[in-house]
């Protein structure tokens, strides 16, 4: 009987064509391997689905702005623009830190050191601690790790005690970065957590985060953007604020040296009246070159320090938030349905796989 069946099965091809009829009932003399196939993958299906751990998305969107230079360039901007030319790339039209470099930014250890630090709300924290902490107080030894450290590992406890240096109490400023061992744990948990993307037709911005608690997603995508945005700030207006700080300490050391001739003017004024002498013209005239001096240099420098704010301003980019970051109310992982639809196909697959691999199997079995 087995060998009328193989010789049934194996005439599914005939002249390199496959006989449809056949491959059916084979299918359906093999239906329970599908069945069993089936609920084994769909079982597997619902416990990936229900222990997998529960994960929240939030995301926001944004529109940087970009200043222009070098864009009032009248009718050769036009015609330039007409041959296809722009003249604003080629003179350095956009001042600050592309868009396409944001993921970079936000990768990067310096904003991951300053993001650790931040505050946030954790589901069991009364009080909003930093993420450094949090991670710092997820490592804490439990009670099961310290009785099995002094028990199953004892040997390597001890090589531990014996190899032990004692750790400087403050880290020595090498004038590079320089992260500690806690910090670079909290950096890690912070991996791939953060994702920024960037929609090159549009120009749109979107920051986006997905971890275990609704509260603390939002949270983050928000203090990412926030800091994305002050990166921008400070990277766009860094030569302005250079000019400008600067400009207000030559304007604070003139003004000092302003109010000394002021003063020392009127004063030798005050104390000479109806005094005339050549003497006394004389350093009446040095005083107040002195004072007329200092005062030209002096207001010349208070309007260079207004026209270094005015820059500063000018220069600041404005972000438009399009979507800000929400808590989500519902789970973005696991999605159930989906595993449990996908496990269904899958068991069908490896069904389908195992008959005709018995098939196959069957086929060799009888030539040898």
């Amino acid at each position: 009987m087995n060998t009328e069946n193989t010789n049934e099965n194996l005439q599914i091809i005939k002249d390199d064509e496959i006989d449809l009829i056949a491959l059916i009932k084979t299918i359906w003399q093999g239906r329970k391997t599908i069945y069993y196939s089936i609920c084994i993958a769909l079982f597997v299906g619902l416990i990936i689905a229900f222990t997998s751990p529960s994960k929240y998305a939030a995301s926001c969107t944004l529109i940087p702005s970009e200043e222009k230079r070098g864009g009032n360039m009248g009718n050769l901007g036009a015609l330039a623009g007409m041959a296809g030319i722009n003249l604003g790339s080629m003179m350095g039209g956009t001042s600050g830190i592309p868009a396409e470099i944001y993921p970079q930014v936000v990768n990067s250890y310096p904003f991951k050191k300053e993001m650790i630090h931040q505050q946030f709300h954790f589901e069991d924290y009364a009080e909003p601690i930093s993420l450094y902490d949090y991670v710092l107080a997820d490592t804490i030894p439990t009670l099961g790790s310290q009785i099995a450290k002094y028990t199953i590992r004892l040997p390597w406890t001890i090589k531990d005690a014996l190899l032990f240096k004692e750790e400087p109490a403050q880290q020595a400023d090498y004038g590079v970065l320089n992260l500690t061992e806690e910090e670079v744990m909290a950096i890690d948990a912070l991996e791939e957590v953060i994702v920024v993307e960037v929609d090159q037709k549009t120009g749109l911005i979107t920051v986006s985060s997905e971890v275990g608690e609704p509260i603390f997603v939002a949270q983050l995508v928000q203090k990412a953007v926030e800091l994305l945005q002050d990166y921008v700030i400070q990277y766009r207006t860094k030569q302005a604020r250079e000019h400008l700080a600067f400009v207000q300490d030559q304007y604070n050391s003139k003004k000092a040296e302003y109010e000394t001739a002021q003063a020392a003017y009127f004063d030798y004024k005050d104390q000479h009246r109806n005094m005339v002498t050549e003497r006394v013209n004389l350093e009446f005239q040095r005083l107040s070159d002195q004072y007329d001096m200092a005062s030209t240099v002096f207001k010349g420098l208070a309007q260079q320090l207004e026209q270094a704010k005015i820059a500063v301003n000018e220069q600041t980019p404005a972000f438009t938030i399009l979507e800000p970051a929400k808590v989500p109310i519902e789970k973005s992982a696991p999605k159930k349905k989906i595993i449990l639809v996908v496990s269904i196909f899958l068991g069908g697959f490896i069904g389908l796989g195992v008959i005709f691999g018995r098939l196959v199997w069957n086929n060799i079995k009888a030539n040898f």
